[in-house]
């Protein structure tokens, strides 16, 4: 089995080439340890492998050892998705919140794909109802939750396009100003309303 063989010391330029078939830690630790920041590492040099779980710590980098320019090509770092302002959460501060898009309407208005776990707000003095459209036109999927909330003084319904079933108690709707109710989808075509319903 080949060792390696160390340098006590690096200088600006000089190169570790290659690592094969170590499994000498003690080599691998001094070799971590007496790298200085003008020394280059062959990021193919050294695999999983050749280091054991405990060979390298944090106290033995040297804050400059590692740079993005001593890094192979084939590193990749990536943010995650953490989500948008028309999401369903945002990640702020170190925090998740929750998050819910809001779409105000003023009359009758029927639901459309993007109204999916949004609020609908109905903000109207007069009569208004909200529809729930057919799956074949608008296909919201099964187990979609979406809240529908009576602002005005206007008395608002929720009702099921013709081949919709929409099932509630004691009726659709929604009893008095700033009552609300959540709208799931149960099944093809068939809906349960959940909220301060009247009827």
């Amino acid at each position: 089995m080949a060792q390696l063989t160390i340098p006590n010391t690096f200088t600006t330029g000089q190169t570790i080439s290659a690592v094969q078939n170590n499994e000498n830690n003690t080599a691998i630790k001094t070799f971590v340890e007496t790298l200085s920041a003008g020394g280059n590492f062959d990021a193919g040099a050294i695999n999983t492998e050749d280091i054991a779980n405990s060979a390298i710590t944090e106290a033995k980098l040297a804050s400059a050892v590692v740079t993005t320019s001593k890094l192979g090509s084939s590193l990749t770092l990536t943010t995650p998705n953490i989500g948008a302002a028309t999401g369903t959460s945002l990640v702020t501060t170190g925090q998740i919140t929750d998050y819910t898009a809001i779409n105000t309407q003023t009359g009758n208005y029927t639901l459309v794909l993007t109204d999916a776990g949004k609020l609908i707000t109905v903000n109207s003095a007069g009569s208004s109802t909200v529809t729930i459209p057919l799956n074949s036109s608008v296909n919201l999927g099964t187990g979609v939750k979406i809240v529908i909330a009576r602002i005005g003084a206007g008395a608002v319904a929720i009702a099921g396009a013709v081949g919709v079933t929409v099932n509630a108690t004691p009726g659709l709707n929604l009893r008095a100003q700033y009552s609300a109710a959540t709208c799931i989808q149960i099944a093809l075509n068939s809906w349960l309303v959940l909220g301060d319903l009247s009827s």
